[in-house]
């Protein structure tokens, strides 16, 4: 048990965490990690049915998990790589279409199930002897002393508030980072705040299964109520079966949340123009509203933000988790270079200089991905001529795909 001398301590399992954990014990076997989590729930992998929820992990991700040792395990159980993305405006005749081919490359990128990545995240670091993975830790209460931070779970709190007394569970740390979501409860603590714009949407996520195989393609469509996406999925035994993201005004989404399953196919298949034939069936569907978040600073002292914690943006363009894992590498980076150069982890240079090289990247993503929303949401004559032509542009214009294709695959 490594707990209570940890050099760094991730609140938030999920990918991010789970990614920042293990890229920094694989990188500096010196350290003493722990990742906390609040659920002690273990995420199981269907062999008969794929998890809804999916990311897009670009060739930089892939990069960073091979890095790591996890891709292996991932490639091994369902990843489906995409040789092509179709995009298309409902309301004109625009269109773009990128290709692997044009940039040389095998595909653009693989469509991941959520738990697949975590599942094989988790399987890795249980192999590593420097991290910890302390489940079913609900971080409620903290302070900070001599360097360190003392970190307490809610069933402590009581301790805290009489006396700030340390118990059993009482975690110490030099470094905190904050990967806990977009509700970050670190960030919160840490008396951050964030600027929050709401979409009015929500985004709706299933599987659903066409009348034609997908072609490894991701397809969007951009209708005047949101972005639909349909994204290649593979790994038992078709490729009939993609996952959905609709992302709709919160006035149809509540509309289609309350179809039964035929009368959902039937809207999906004429929302997506029958593009892969019949829409035959789908799975469960789940539901969140969308906000995009960017927290006014990323770091406090001793303490950092990454991933969902420092930013959450608009779904369209999958670059959530992207935006993430390249914050997981430029920290790892960081630490790195504090370590030899003497320096505490937790020191503020370090973590200045972290904000200083993921803040701009991010702000300028969440801002195209606002503009964006707002241009292919425009019904006016003027927004839609404008949209038309960018697309047509693009796709007549070989040189300008190739640039947008290699910048979508870096990050």
């Amino acid at each position: 048990m490594i707990r209570h001398r940890l050099d760094i301590a991730i609140v938030g399992a999920g990918m991010v965490g789970l990614a920042q954990a293990a890229l920094l014990a694989v990188r500096h076997p010196q350290l003493r990690v722990a990742l906390l989590e609040a659920s002690t729930e273990v995420p199981q992998i269907s062999a008969d049915h794929y998890d809804p929820r999916v990311v897009a992990l670009t060739q930089a991700s892939c990069e960073l998990l091979e890095e790591i040792g996890a891709w292996e395990e991932i490639g091994d159980r369902r990843a489906c790589p995409y040789t092509e993305m179709r995009v298309w405006d409902a309301e004109g005749t625009g269109s773009v279409r990128f290709n692997s081919r044009d940039v040389q490359m095998p595909n653009l990128g693989h469509i991941v199930e959520n738990n697949v990545v975590v599942a094989a995240l988790r399987a890795h670091i249980e192999a590593l002897p420097n991290v910890e993975l302390v489940s079913g830790f609900r971080l409620e209460s903290w302070w900070r002393d001599c360097g360190l931070w003392h970190l307490q779970p809610r069933s402590e709190r009581t301790n805290l508030v009489e006396g700030l007394e340390e118990s059993a569970e009482t975690l110490r740390t030099r470094l905190l980072i904050g990967a806990d979501g977009a509700r970050s409860k670190v960030r919160d603590l840490l008396h951050i705040r964030s600027r929050d714009t709401d979409y009015h949407q929500t985004a709706l996520v299933c599987v659903a299964r066409s009348e034609k195989p997908h072609q490894h393609t991701a397809w969007q469509r951009f209708l005047k109520t949101g972005p639909l996406a349909f994204l290649p999925l593979a790994g038992l035994g078709d490729e009939h079966h993609c996952a959905v993201v609709w992302s709709a005004d919160e006035d149809l989404a509540r509309e289609l949340v309350m179809l039964d399953d035929q009368a959902f196919c039937l809207n999906l298949e004429k929302a997506f123009e029958s593009r892969l034939g019949r829409v035959e069936s789908v799975s469960e569907r789940f539901s969140f509203p969308l906000r995009a978040r960017h927290a006014e600073s990323y770091c406090g002292p001793g303490a950092v933000l990454i991933g969902d914690a420092a930013h959450s943006i608009h779904p369209l363009a999958g670059q959530g988790v992207n935006l993430g894992l390249q914050d997981v590498r430029v920290l790892s980076d960081e630490i790195g270079r504090a370590l030899k150069r003497g320096l505490e982890p937790a020191d503020s240079s370090v973590l200045e200089r972290y904000q200083r090289r993921r803040r701009g990247d991010n702000a300028a993503t969440l801002k195209a991905m606002s503009t964006f929303k707002s241009l292919f949401g425009a019904g006016d004559l003027h927004w839609r001529w404008l949209r038309n032509t960018g697309l047509s542009m693009v796709d007549a214009s070989p040189l300008l795909k190739k640039r947008i294709i290699l910048r979508a695959m870096a990050v």
